[in-house]
């Protein structure tokens, strides 16, 4: 069976409690549109059918050649498993002028990276929808890449960059060229003990650079048991030497529990909206909640400004010394209404730190 070749609409079944060994599928079908999407699905009762993918070089599927530039959308995944067995590159590579792909309540395990998405301008990868997945115990990344008019909505994010590498993250997006990195919603994830070593998270979790507009980042939950310094729960920063800004970004309403030196780390983000997060650390080591600003603008990047920074609380059972909630030093910023809690008031079990 030729899959390009099939009808838009096409819905390929597969049974609950299954399992099959998979090789690379490259998915270019010109039939499959928006509307009638070839879809990829679960049916029965039981576990997610499981397709065994080891030895991958690329990924498990990708859509369509590398450097395509064919106009190629309308796929759905729904209810599957697919495990790279630790020694696979990518479930999905989802690449470059590519549009209106689903990936549904999905099991991705045992890739180095679970959804490698590379756009490359004039082209971007557009209306994608990553929801209520499982993506856990990848190797490196949960998601790496450029999207735009997208949805990142209600997955787990679990034990991802076994290394604990500061490189590799849950999740690692970009932009750039004014193509990438546009109109993206993270919203109700979970991010739970990614970049550990031995315990103790040492690498990145939610992680954005490059150049991005219009981000709206909302209701997550980003914890780790115990972290060193350089465990960032949340870096909206600059990272690379080619100019950086993160416009129309809002930060509004995300759980952050035990980061490092900084919690939620900001840079090159004129604007920025940060309001009603909350930040909790059962460690005594020093921490920043919120910093905002930068001492340096290299090679381009967007200085900071105009921040607002709102109705953040922080819960410090025994912090460390100089811990503060709320660092600002970007200019004409308004901060307002930020509270830090230490002691009793500051459990898990005291309002308004109950969780």
């Amino acid at each position: 069976m030729n899959i390009n070749n099939l009808p838009a609409g096409t819905r390929l079944r597969f049974f609950r409690g299954g399992a099959w060994n998979w090789t690379n599928l490259r998915l270019e079908n010109s039939f499959a549109t928006a509307a009638n999407p070839l879809s990829f699905e679960a049916f029965g009762e039981g576990p997610r059918p499981l397709f065994n993918a080891p030895n991958i070089g690329s990924g498990a599927i990708d859509f369509g050649e590398y450097n395509n530039t064919s106009n190629d959308g309308g796929y759905v995944f729904r209810g599957l498993k697919f495990d790279g067995q630790g020694s696979s590159a990518h479930a999905f590579f989802l690449i470059h002028n590519l549009h209106h792909v689903t990936i549904d309540d999905c099991e991705l395990t045992g890739f180095y990276i679970a959804i490698h998405a590379q756009a490359r301008a004039p082209h971007s990868l557009r209306n994608i929808v990553i929801r209520n997945n499982q993506i856990v115990r990848n190797s490196g990344m949960g998601i790496l890449g450029q999207l735009r008019d997208s949805l990142i909505e209600g997955n787990t994010f679990g034990g991802n960059n076994a290394s604990g590498s500061g490189f590799d993250h849950g999740t690692y997006l970009s932009g750039a060229d004014g193509v990438s990195g546009m109109s993206v919603t993270l919203r109700n994830n979970l991010y739970l003990r990614n970049s550990l070593i031995n315990g103790v998270c040492t690498g990145g979790n939610m992680t954005f650079h490059g150049q991005m507009d219009g981000v709206l980042i909302e209701g997550n939950t980003i914890e780790q048991d115990a972290a060193a310094e350089g465990c960032w729960l949340m870096s909206i920063t600059q990272g690379s030497t080619a100019a950086e800004w993160f416009r129309n970004f809002v930060v509004r309403g995300n759980t952050l529990v035990n980061g490092g030196n900084t919690v939620i780390a900001v840079q090159s983000a004129p604007g920025i909206l940060i309001e009603d997060n909350r930040i909790f650390n059962t460690q005594t080591a020093y921490q920043t909640g919120i910093g905002v600003g930068s001492t340096e603008y290299q090679n381009g990047d967007v200085p900071d400004g105009n921040a607002i920074v709102r109705n953040n609380i922080g819960c410090y059972p025994t912090p460390g010394h100089q811990s503060v909630l709320v660092r600002v030093i970007a200019p004409d910023s308004t901060v307002t209404n930020n509270i830090s809690y230490s002691g009793a008031a500051a459990t898990a079990t005291a309002a308004p730190c109950l969780r």
